[in-house]
């Protein structure tokens, strides 16, 4: 038997999508003000940068529904990327130590924020079978066996997962048809049934 419990809530939340937007506007707007000001080498591209840095800021802050959807979101990130990415790869050839760790972070970030914008909007779920509870990824375990369970308990959109450890894991459920006492009794036969499968030190 399974149970697949919508969660409340998105992986990926519009702040956290803004917030970095945000920040590379920011790194963007200061390298290429530094660029322009002190470097008589390559004015011209410390002013691409500053330019860059000041669009993006301005869109993000004025345009910020259109540019935290999904497709303008990703097309945003690969400029950003390629942005951060040459910073870097000059600093590196240019022994720039300051810009040489600020863009190294900067370009990794973009990097695993396309990775993991790539689902936004998805439905999360907490789905529970024989082997346990599986946790949305959104959560900071995101598998607890019943071997470690106390009880689970579904009340008033609340799922409460009390582990022998002392630590309670809950998550709001949107809404779920689950018939409540088939999964009370589901969770508590399962609970049950894993009792010998407990350590020691958890008795």
């Amino acid at each position: 038997m399974e149970f697949d419990l919508p969660v409340t809530g998105e992986k990926v939340k519009p702040q956290q999508v803004t917030a970095l937007h945000l920040f590379c506007a920011l790194a963007f707007v200061g390298t290429g003000a530094i660029i322009v000001v002190y470097n008589y080498e390559i004015p011209r591209w410390g002013g691409a940068i500053l330019v860059a840095g000041i669009t993006l800021f301005v869109i993000t802050i004025f345009r910020n529904k259109w540019i935290v959807g999904k497709k303008a979101n990703r097309m945003v990130r690969i400029a950003e990327l390629l942005i951060a990415g040459s910073i870097a790869a000059l600093s590196f050839a240019e022994q720039w130590k300051f810009p040489m760790g600020i863009f190294s972070v900067l370009t990794a970030a973009i990097l695993f924020s396309l990775y993991w914008e790539r689902d936004a909007g998805q439905q999360l779920y907490v789905h529970i079978d024989e082997k346990g509870v599986h946790m949305p990824v959104t959560s900071r375990k995101r598998f607890i066996a019943w071997s470690e369970i106390d009880q689970v308990l579904l009340r008033y959109g609340v799922l409460s997962v009390d582990c022998l450890d002392n630590k309670l894991y809950q998550v709001d459920v949107a809404g779920t048809t689950a018939d409540s006492e088939l999964f009370d009794n589901f969770c508590k036969n399962m609970v049950a049934a894993n009792m010998d499968k407990r350590r020691n030190d958890e008795w």
